[in-house]
């Protein structure tokens, strides 16, 4: 997969990314943007993709009724993919460092609105 401008995500206008920390856990972000529903939608899948092969998970969490989310924990990351229809975008959250899904969903909201002030 070729990286454009350095990033995870090769689809879409990318339209942040950052490093943050929420209760001292550091996370890199990464958001992108779509002109329409369909293509960020398409893109989500592409993405959930490639992130699943990215290594041996070792734990998930997943949003089976309409896929705003994807949660994977590695030995060695955990990566949290959101899709927010109504803005045609997909957020990337990686951790740093190893972290387990039970740890980090302590964190999510405020990871996930700490990302979200950064990009406006």
């Amino acid at each position: 997969m070729i990286r454009k401008e350095d990033r995870i995500i090769p689809y879409g206008q990318l339209k942040g990314k950052h490093h943050i920390t929420v209760n001292t856990k550091n996370y890199y972000v990464e958001i992108v943007h779509f002109k329409t529903y369909a293509k960020a939608h398409s893109s989500y899948f592409k993405v959930v993709e490639a992130i699943s092969n990215y290594g041996k998970q070792v734990d998930g969490k997943y949003d089976l009724y309409d896929w705003n989310y994807s949660i994977y924990e590695f030995e060695d990351t955990l990566m949290d993919l959101r899709y927010f229809r109504s803005l045609h975008s997909i957020m990337l959250i990686k951790s740093e460092s190893p972290l387990k899904v039970k740890q980090y969903l302590k964190d999510e909201a405020a990871v996930i609105e700490t990302a979200k002030k950064l990009v406006k």
